[in-house]
């Protein structure tokens, strides 16, 4: 049982008296491990707390001068809303280099941009100061985003581990199968989604305005094939043209009716063999209306995929 202020901490116990099963309560002298203080950690968190706070002065600093100067061009509030952007900008490449600190080579890009958008907001600073006819004052205010920029990047240093260059690679290549898996099952979500929709879109129009025209992969009329004849053979003794197959209809039996399954079945078989079977096509095999034989036909062609 959790300890309580102002009383000993009991723990159950279950015993067998006498055939009988009881519970009771006895006083727990199971002697409590503490974690040590770390001071460490305390001074870390102090650290990264005072980055924090230097960095929040620094950006409504630099608002605020950026903001005066821009107002001769703009309006306040657009004005004021931009100059944020300047500070704004290398505090969130401060973010990318904490997500990338494992990763050295990666970590350089942010770091890069980092500075060169302090560069910017330092100098806009500077600029200011000097057409207000006060550039030591605007040289002591840039410092400020400079000095919170060197302050995060001692609390980075205190945290930043070098991996050796082969776990280094294990750690980035790990992620970037990660990140592959993550791509795969997106993309085929997108794909479910596209196929539901088109799925759903084709039943609309089929209800509202009936079965649709043959798509462009489907021959209205196919074009019968000519027998091939050997020159030394006459004309009245080549072979005649072969008839077409018969298409066998899955139709209901007198002790079993149609299930969904068999004509699905039906068309998994056949498209298994390299038929390529079209609405119509699936309409004649299984002698459903065109609606029913497409949604029939997509299921088979959903299970085929699967098979791959």
């Amino acid at each position: 049982m959790p300890a309580r202020p102002f009383r000993r901490p009991t723990k159950a116990v279950t015993e067998n008296v006498h055939g009988v099963d009881v519970t009771y309560d006895v006083p727990d002298n199971t002697p409590i491990i503490r974690i040590p203080f770390n001071l460490d950690a305390m001074l870390r968190r102090i650290l990264f707390s005072i980055a924090i706070a230097m960095t929040a002065g620094a950006i409504v600093w630099g608002t605020v001068a950026i903001g005066s100067m821009l107002t001769l061009l703009a309006p306040p509030w657009g004005a004021y809303l931009v100059a944020g952007i300047f500070d704004a900008g290398w505090a969130g490449c401060l973010i990318a280099e904490w997500v990338l600190r494992f990763d050295h080579a990666r970590a350089r890009i942010p770091a890069a941009v980092g500075l060169a958008m302090l560069a910017v907001s330092v100098a806009a600073i500077i600029i200011d100061g000097a057409r207000a006819h006060a550039i030591a004052i605007g040289i002591i205010g840039a410092l400020v985003s400079a000095a919170a920029k060197g302050m995060w990047a001692v609390a980075m240093y205190t945290i930043r581990i070098k991996l050796d260059p082969k776990y280094e690679a294990y750690l980035r290549a790990r992620q970037q199968q990660a990140g592959t898996e993550q791509a795969l099952a997106l993309g085929e979500r997108d794909r479910a989604l596209t196929h539901n929709a088109t799925v759903k879109l084709r039943l609309a129009l089929e209800a509202q305005h009936g079965p649709s025209r043959p798509v462009v992969d489907q021959l209205v009329n196919p074009v019968q094939s000519t027998p091939v004849q050997a020159p030394d053979q006459p004309m009245d003794q080549a072979p005649p043209a072969p008839e077409p197959a018969t298409v066998q209809a899955v139709q209901a039996g007198p002790d079993r009716p149609v299930q969904i399954d068999d004509q699905v079945g039906e068309l998994l078989r056949r498209l298994k063999l390299g038929d390529h079977i079209t609405k119509r096509r699936a309409t004649e095999i299984l002698g459903v209306s065109e609606s029913t034989a497409y949604r029939r036909l997509t299921e088979a062609q959903r299970l085929l995929n699967q098979y791959r």
